[in-house]
């Protein structure tokens, strides 16, 4: 057998061997995006929160902006999947997030910068979308974010429906593609909070474990 011949095997091997890798791998979930966890503890309720850390997250788009005037400029997409067929949406939650910033961090020389996240799950027959942000620094995933996630739910050939909450704080702004976020230190809970929403009953996939849009 020749070098040439070899080398083809060899790859043909490969390449069977990481689809089945591939084919093998447990789905994504919370733990495989850096900062989720942290982020979304107190962003939704605690039932919520449990089913998101075993449901699988079907794709996931991240936006980097600079904080001023406790909103975003300059923000693009920075990762993108399911063909950048939500980067849009992400970008726009970005340019309309709304952050209060309550660290007693130094004013630094240069905007912070946060991270708008955007997940995307399969439920039945519709999609729901996640969305929260945190800074984007050293130490910004240990940070105390509160307020209510954004949350819509979209069935095919049919515009997003926003998941709102029963009630906001003062300082809250809340709208269609638009929420905040206050930041504070650990152990100096000064923030909005985590509001209640609305009753709206989503009906899982197979894959996602139950839950109400109360249970956020």
């Amino acid at each position: 057998m020749n070098v040439s011949m070899k080398n083809f095997l060899a790859a043909l091997l490969l390449f069977f061997l990481s689809r089945q890798f591939v084919a093998a791998a447990p789905a994504r979930n919370l733990n495989a995006i850096p900062g989720a966890r942290e982020s979304l503890l107190r962003m939704v309720g605690p039932k919520f929160y449990r089913s998101l850390l075993i449901s699988p997250v079907e794709g996931w788009i991240v936006v980097r902006g600079n904080l001023v005037d406790n909103h975003l400029q300059g923000a693009k997409v920075v990762h993108s999947e399911l063909n950048g067929a939500y980067d849009p949406l992400a970008l726009e939650l970005a340019k309309n997030l709304v952050v209060l910033d309550y660290t007693s961090l130094p004013t630094a020389i240069h905007p912070r910068r946060v991270l708008v996240y955007l997940l995307i799950y399969q439920i039945a027959d519709a999609r729901l979308a996640i969305s929260f942000a945190h800074f984007d620094d050293v130490g910004g995933t240990q940070l105390r974010y509160s307020g209510a996630a954004w949350m819509a739910v979209q069935k095919p050939n049919s515009p997003w429906v926003t998941i709102e909450p029963k009630r906001l704080e003062p300082r809250e702004r809340r709208g269609p593609r638009t929420y905040s976020v206050a930041v504070e230190s650990p152990g100096d809970p000064i923030g909005n909070g985590r509001p209640p929403i609305a009753s709206t009953q989503i009906q899982p996939s197979p894959n996602m474990v139950t839950h109400t849009a109360r249970d956020r």
